[in-house]
C-alpha cells in the first residue's frame, strides 16, 4: 500500500504504471458489488487504463487519471462485514466538516447523485466533497466513488444509483482511507 501512496503523490508521471493488486477475491464485495463486476471493472477496464498508458495509446492524462483512481478505487474497499463506520483522521475530518458521519454520507450521496454522466465523487483532503468528470485525478484525494454507470450495472439485471450509494459504504476500507491522510 505504502508504494501505491507514494506513487499518488508524486508530482511527476513514470513511465510506466502498474495496476494494483485486488486485496480480497473478485466474489468477495458481494452483495455491494457483485463478481460479474468486479471481474468486468478491475480485469478489463483498470488494466485498460493501465496498458494504454504504458503503451502509449489514446490520450495519456485520461489513461494516467483513470489508472490513478483506480488505484485508489480498489484498495479502499473490503468485503461487508459488521457495522463498518470511519474511525482516526477521516473520522475526524468528517466532523470537523460535516458534523457527523450520517451527514457527510447525506452530502456525499446528494453530490454523487448530481453527476450526470461519467465521473467520480469524492472527499479531498480539506475534507470538501467535490466531483470529477472523467478521469481527473488529483493528489487531494482521500475517498472516491467511482461513478461511472459501469460500477453499478454490469452484472445486476435492475441498475440502481442510489442504492449504490447507499450501500458502498458497508465495504469502504476506512483504514486505506486513514493512510491517505497521513
Amino acid at each position: 500500500m505504502q508504494q501505491y501512496i507514494k506513487l499518488f503523490e508524486a508530482e511527476t508521471r513514470p513511465e510506466k504504471l502498474e495496476l494494483v493488486r485486488l486485496p480480497y477475491g473478485y466474489a468477495d464485495l458481494a452483495p455491494v458489488i457483485n463478481e460479474a463486476n468486479v471481474r468486468y471493472h478491475y480485469g478489463k477496464l483498470s488494466r485498460a487504463y493501465v496498458d494504454r498508458y504504458n503503451a502509449g495509446e489514446g490520450d495519456p492524462d485520461f489513461n494516467w487519471g483513470g489508472a490513478m483512481l483506480h488505484n485508489l478505487w480498489w484498495p479502499q474497499l473490503r468485503p461487508p462485514a459488521g457495522a463498518n463506520k470511519p474511525t482516526g483522521a477521516i473520522l475526524n475530518l468528517i466532523e470537523r466538516e460535516h458534523g457527523d458521519y450520517q451527514t457527510f454520507r447525506d452530502k456525499f450521496t446528494e453530490t454523487a447523485m448530481g453527476l450526470q454522466g461519467s465521473g467520480w465523487c469524492y472527499l479531498n483532503r480539506s475534507g470538501d466533497i467535490r466531483t470529477l468528470k472523467n478521469q481527473n485525478y488529483n493528489k487531494s484525494i482521500v475517498l472516491a466513488v467511482d461513478m461511472w454507470e459501469h460500477s453499478f450495472s454490469v452484472g445486476t439485471d435492475t441498475p440502481d444509483k442510489s442504492k449504490y450509494l447507499k450501500d458502498i459504504w458497508k465495504i469502504i476500507n476506512w483504514d486505506a482511507v486513514n493512510q491517505r491522510l497521513v
